[in-house]
């Protein structure tokens, strides 16, 4: 089966919905959608960063979890259309989940199969592996990474020098090639989480592979949601050896990802326990909550 016969239709999470017809105005080489996105979605964690203060209106952007909402919302504050760059009070503001699977509707709704990711990436920070969703699409035969939130002033500043539409595998690792990497003592914990929030370890890693599992069957949650042995994971932060060795297995299935959703979706079909339940815990801006997904 070709790669692309599922993974360029739309999830629940992906479906524009009613501005559907917002999605034309993106351009639709991946190279360049970077750019376009920069400039009406702002990472909130960068922008505090940098000093700027998130307007009150987008306190919850990173929870919105839909591309329906999230068109809504940018178009509702400024209702250019998208192509032009917002004032910073206009943006939105997420996180790499929101760039990412922005990225992925566009090229979905393009016919052009894309995925989001779930992984770490090495160049926001020196010799560490931050948590970075991104958005995998397929390219001349293969699968490809598009960092979508690597924007012209990201380039800049994090002296980004490969081609963003297809970072390079010793940049970018997807959460099962982490996981396995800290389990044979090859990466220490402690270099490996979501280094703004001050969140590292194996336990992180481990439910960051059932989020990948997950995304890559279709299920596209939020960097901070768990459920099953994440949700124990995530109380203890710690992972038992009995729970370690479960992910071992998920996380050697997982490598290569599967070739497309119905390859993935059947995957979790023998991993059962690693699929997302219909209710989830979350974090909305570190509040603790169970959420419907």
């Amino acid at each position: 089966m070709a790669a692309d016969m599922d993974d360029h239709q739309h999830t629940r999470w992906s479906d524009p919905g009613s501005h559907r017809a917002r999605l034309s105005e993106f351009p639709v080489a991946p190279a360049t959608l970077a750019d376009t996105l920069e400039g009406f979605v702002v990472h909130y964690a960068v922008a505090r960063s940098r000093g700027f203060e998130i307007p009150p209106q987008a306190e919850n952007d990173s929870n919105l979890r839909l591309v329906s909402r999230l068109l809504a919302e940018a178009v509702k504050r400024d209702a250019r259309p998208l192509i032009q760059h917002r004032a910073l009070g206009d943006c939105l503001y997420g996180t790499c989940h929101d760039f990412a699977l922005l990225a992925t509707s566009v090229l979905r709704e393009h016919g052009i199969a894309a995925r989001l990711r779930v992984g770490f990436a090495n160049y926001f920070r020196a010799g560490l592996w931050e948590d970075h969703w991104v958005c995998e699409h397929h390219s001349n035969g293969r699968w490809t990474i598009l960092d979508a939130q690597l924007g012209p002033r990201a380039r800049t500043e994090f002296r980004i020098a490969f081609d963003v539409a297809d970072v390079p595998s010793t940049s970018w690792r997807p959460a099962a090639s982490i996981w396995r990497a800290l389990r044979s003592g090859a990466l220490d914990p402690s270099t490996c989480g979501v280094f703004f929030a001050g969140i590292t370890g194996n336990w992180f890693a481990a439910a960051s592979v059932m989020r990948d599992m997950a995304a890559l069957a279709g299920v596209e949650t939020l960097p901070w949601d768990y459920w099953g042995i994440g949700r124990v994971i995530c109380a203890t932060h710690q992972v038992t050896e009995e729970q370690a060795s479960a992910i071992d297995q998920l996380a050697a299935a997982l490598e290569p990802a599967p070739k497309h959703r119905q390859a993935a979706e059947e995957l979790l079909q023998v991993f059962s326990w690693a699929r997302p339940t219909t209710r989830v815990l979350s974090f909305p801006a570190g509040r603790r909550e169970e959420v419907a997904l």
